[in-house]
């Protein structure tokens, strides 16, 4: 083993260290992960990630509320879509109060803020961007066959951010947003934008009907989604990651031991995860096997589907997707009654603490 080798090799393993990730180094397996580790990695990587959006701080708070604003009562959700200007830097700055690292999502992307009318204020975001091309565990709750999955895949989006901003994080604003990804606006956005539109992949058109949205917890079991309308807990993920080799200088590292035509497949539309393709090569070039990227960091998985048919639509026994029913004020009153008038006191007492620590 030469010495650009041994030195690179001594920095991932002291990088996992401090993640709580502690590696066999004679027998090349994993000996032992701390979760208050990955915790802590989340909040670093969101530190370095999230912050580029403080610089709007002056433009953007007049748009966050403060909670003597907020009427529990009133609460109503609105959807503005993110475009550039205003609503882009409002985004922006709104990520800085993300703990885990946001990505800015990859392909196909729609950007919504969700905004409360009574006082024209953020309740929060959520963002939907193209579905990962390879995730067993989705493929086998819609039933997929590869053939079909090249085609309907166009029709699913991933949520990669949804949650709501402080004040409404304290009066179970994260799922009003959840809530808000199946107001008939987000399909008709879909529609609007994507209409006639080739895809990426294989050039061609494909029906404009977004029929199922899915996404990943960071960590084990979301209270977003628990018990939430449509919102589907699913199964967890298989914990193979590489979140603990990206960071803090590890991929640096790594991706000097990648040829560089292999960087030239950094394109989406080239397969699934061109990290993980990338990584797996400069790993095993350093003398490191597979296993290094199953930490069992199991993430869960939920699907929240937008059709009444949608896994016959999904799996092609129907052309036609056929709509739930629930509209935006169908949605609107199941959060009040079922998640706000039950706990209506202790949640007025949340924003009355938020005010004094403010």
């Amino acid at each position: 083993m030469d010495k650009a080798v041994k030195s690179a090799r001594r920095k991932i393993f002291n990088n996992l260290k401090k993640y709580g990730i502690v590696w066999d180094r004679e027998n090349n397996r994993l000996c032992k992960m701390e979760q208050s580790g990955l915790r802590e990695m989340q909040s670093r990587l969101a530190a370095a990630t999230n912050l580029g959006g403080l610089k709007y701080e002056k433009i953007a708070t007049p748009h966050f509320a403060t909670p003597n604003e907020i009427d529990i009562k009133k609460i109503e959700p609105i959807l503005v879509p993110v475009a550039d200007g205003l609503t882009s830097k409002i985004w922006s700055y709104a990520l800085t109060k993300w703990t885990v690292p946001v990505s800015a999502g990859y392909g196909r992307r729609m950007r919504f803020l969700v905004v409360d009318r009574q006082n024209e204020k953020l309740i929060g975001l959520f963002g939907l961007c193209d579905p990962l091309i390879s995730s067993s565990i989705r493929d086998k709750n819609i039933g997929w066959d590869r053939q079909t999955k090249l085609i309907r895949l166009y029709n699913c989006l991933t949520a990669y951010i949804l949650g709501a901003v402080p004040p409404y994080n304290l009066v179970l604003g994260s799922k009003l947003v959840a809530l808000a990804t199946m107001f008939p606006a987000v399909r008709q956005s879909f529609r609007e934008k994507y209409r006639k539109q080739p895809t990426i992949i294989s050039q061609k058109s494909r029906l404009s009907e977004l029929a199922y949205i899915d996404t990943y917890g960071a960590f084990g079991k979301s209270a977003i989604y628990t018990r939430l309308i449509n919102w589907k807990f699913v199964d967890y993920t298989q914990g193979k990651s590489h979140i603990h080799l990206t960071a803090n200088g590890s991929w640096e590292t790594v991706r000097r031991f990648v040829p560089d035509d292999s960087f030239s497949t950094y394109k989406y539309g080239n397969g699934s995860n061109w990290k993980l393709r990338t990584l797996r090569v400069g790993l095993e070039n350093l003398g490191f096997n597979e296993d290094i990227l199953s930490i069992g960091w199991k993430r869960s998985y939920y699907a929240c589907p937008l059709a009444s048919n949608w896994q016959e639509f999904l799996t092609g026994q129907t052309n036609t997707p056929k709509s739930l029913g629930l509209t935006r004020h169908d949605l609107i009153d199941y959060w009040r009654s079922r998640w706000i008038e039950p706990r209506r006191d202790y949640l007025e007492e949340n924003l009355k603490t938020f005010v004094q620590v403010m």
